[in-house]
């Protein structure tokens, strides 16, 4: 019996026919796959909680502030978002990004604050703030790690909201932003009178320096560049005071043998009050230099 041969136009139709039902052979094996993996997802149990990035914040307040438990829940139930922001509750905690393992673990990673002042009450240390304003408790750190200046006149610890000041916000990003020469310059900081103490250095004494309401970073320039140019080159020379409000100039006075100390400066209740001062140009002190050359 002769064996029958196909036509080309045949052999097409038979390689077209095979070729749809291994499609569909393959889609129903896919469909298969996905619908084991959803219902493995779905019924994944939530078997432990990893938290990275945890110094000053303890392990177990964070895990305390997400509210989950292992075993408890199934992992891929819980929202990464809600519990990103839950764990950002935390007064040490800057940032969290949570991430839902297939081995069925929750792993939290953590951006903690950095402290750019730590605020005294009634002499004592009180807590940080950051270069947003957030306040930081000190128990979970040791103040003496964070070279940090210190401030008085703040206000009111809150654990979740930054200070309402717009102008000690202002001094703090300052501060953040600042060459760690400059940062090192700044000792304490009065907001109450907006005055500035600088650190003692070889050769000079803490010198009170006026600040304005807003514009630090570009005062903090202006005060690092009139202490390599004119403090520093002047060992003999004691400066009482110095005053960079103003564009343009630095006001400043020097000591006289009479001076036993400097006066202090009036109490500023308010924003408003601190920008009034720097609107308005006082009588100046001593002598005004111009502005020196910025770097």
């Amino acid at each position: 019996m002769a064996k029958r041969t196909l036509s080309k136009a045949d052999r097409r139709k038979r390689q077209e026919r095979r070729r749809r039902i291994a499609r569909r052979v393959g889609i129903g094996v896919a469909l298969l796959a996905l619908g084991a993996a959803w219902a493995w997802q779905r019924t994944l149990p939530l078997t432990n909680v990893a938290v990275i990035g945890a110094t000053h914040a303890p392990v177990e307040d964070v895990i305390d502030l997400v509210q989950v438990e292992p075993d408890s829940v199934a992992l891929f139930s819980l929202s990464s978002a809600l519990l990103a922001d839950r764990a950002q509750r935390h007064p040490w905690v800057r940032t969290a990004t949570v991430r839902r393992l297939p081995t069925g673990t929750l792993r939290i990673v953590l951006e903690e604050r950095v402290p750019e002042v730590i605020v005294l009450e009634d002499g004592r240390p009180s807590h940080f703030l950051d270069a947003q304003g957030y306040a930081m408790p000190i128990e979970a750190a040791t103040p003496a790690l964070y070279d940090v200046p210190v401030l008085e006149g703040a206000p009111d610890y809150h654990p979740i909201q930054p200070v309402a000041s717009a102008g000690l916000r202002s001094l703090l990003a300052a501060l953040s932003r600042a060459e760690p020469s400059t940062h090192a310059l700044v000792s304490e900081i009065d907001w109450r009178t907006a005055t500035l103490w600088t650190t003692p250095t070889s050769g000079h004494e803490t010198v009170a320096v006026t600040l304005g309401r807003f514009d630090h970073a570009a005062q903090l320039r202006r005060l690092r560049a009139f202490w390599d140019q004119a403090v520093l080159p002047q060992p003999h020379v004691t400066f009482a005071s110095v005053d960079v409000r103003f564009d343009g100039q630095v006001v400043t006075r020097e000591q006289s043998p009479s001076d036993s100390s400097s006066s202090p400066a009036p109490p500023l209740e308010d924003d408003s009050a601190l920008q009034e001062a720097a609107a308005t140009p006082s009588t100046p002190l001593g002598i005004i230099t111009p502005s020196p050359t910025l770097p």
